[in-house]
């Protein structure tokens, strides 16, 4: 009898053990399938600073303001969400506040530009200098993996510019000094947005140049060498020291990213090597050579952020990154790979074997070179 009330016991446990599974399980789908605000917040955040270099603060002051509160409640809301159980968990209050915070600071950058435009006097070097700001984005940054928010700002300063210059010539003075000081605020926000990108993107540069110089010095005893900029788009071949081949690259569209997990799209950072190398029908791409990604470092970042929280815990850290072909589109396609045209994937297929040492750096050139000493 006793052995009986035992084994019930232990099949009880089981059972509520089993339920309990299935319900966090059930939960995790749920939260899973929920849309979480992050990119409303992010949309929110950005048309609130586009509205202070506006100025609203001071010529829109009310709209401004109403901007902040609609955002600080959503982020008061959204704290206050994560604090309750999974499954009841509701983001939609949150999106709305972080809507209706983005559209009052629209209405705030456009009320704040209406009251404060003043187009210079001297109107030929106004327009030359505005047409220089927008010249310096396309020159440093048009081919950076740049948010879609700040790429549709320089061309918001593009049209708004052009329609200045239009409303200037038909006599609509107003109308100019309005469209024009439009054009200066998104420019403006632009290219401070994208400069900091860069900027924030060649802190590692130091360590960068190391990886380059150590990959440089390791086929001076003649060993073939892969090295992989990717600022400047380029795969070089060094052997003895010397660069004997350089074909143009693509990467993963989240290039400037440092790869995390799989679905980033982002090219990793490193020193890898060929694990193996493919042609005819075991590659879509033409000809490939497989990357022993991750590596030790990799996972051991990986697992770093996992633990902080930085990274879901259901994500997974990616593999088959490749050397492949089917490049040569003119844009980062890949899902990370580093892509070649065909010819030129054929050429380095002949030229080097497994385990040949590929490293992937973002610049091997500094920023003052990339930037040609231009300041921003």
């Amino acid at each position: 009898m006793g052995l009986n009330k035992k084994s019930g016991i232990k099949w009880l446990i089981i059972v509520l053990f089993s339920v309990f599974i299935v319900t966090m399980t059930i939960s995790v789908i749920i939260v899973s399938q929920k849309i979480l605000p992050t990119e409303d917040l992010r949309l929110a955040r950005e048309a609130l600073t586009i509205a202070k270099e506006a100025e609203a603060n001071i010529y829109s002051e009310q709209d401004y303001k109403e901007s902040i509160r609609l955002y600080d409640s959503a982020m008061l809301n959204w704290k206050r969400e994560n604090d309750r159980f999974i499954l009841f968990r509701d983001y939609s209050r949150i999106v709305a506040n972080a809507k209706s915070s983005k559209k009052k600071a629209e209405e705030a950058s456009d009320e704040a530009i209406k009251k404060s435009a003043n187009l210079n006097l001297n109107v030929e070097a106004a327009f030359v200098v505005l047409a220089k700001k927008i010249e310096l984005y396309n020159k440093l940054f048009k081919d950076l993996p740049l948010p879609k928010s700040v790429f549709d700002a320089h061309n918001k300063s593009k049209m708004f510019l052009s329609e200045s210059k239009i409303a200037h010539e038909s006599g609509k003075l107003k109308d100019a000094e309005i469209l024009f000081k439009k054009a200066e605020v998104y420019v403006n926000h632009a290219n401070v947005a994208a400069g900091k990108m860069l900027r924030d993107y060649f802190v590692d540069h130091p360590n960068w140049l190391h990886l380059a110089n150590d990959a440089i010095a390791a086929s001076r005893g003649g060993n073939k060498v892969i090295l992989v900029d990717k600022v400047a788009h380029i795969l070089y071949v060094y052997q003895s020291g010397k660069a004997i081949r350089s074909y143009s690259a693509e990467f993963g569209p989240n290039w400037m990213a440092h790869k995390e997990r799989t679905g980033d799209r982002a090219t990793p950072e490193g020193n890898y090597h060929i694990a193996s190398k493919k042609a005819g029908g075991s590659t879509t791409y033409h000809k490939a050579m497989l990357l022993d990604y991750p590596n030790a470092e990799d996972r051991i970042r990986f697992e770093a952020k996992k633990r902080k929280g930085l990274i879901s815990r259901n994500a997974g850290i990616g593999n088959l990154i490749e050397i492949h072909g089917n490049g040569g589109k003119g844009f980062d396609w890949t899902i990370g790979c580093i892509g070649l045209k065909d010819r030129d994937i054929d050429d380095l297929y002949q030229l080097v074997g497994s385990g040949t040492r590929v490293t992937i750096v973002g610049s091997i050139e500094s920023l003052s070179v990339v930037s040609e000493g231009v300041d921003f």
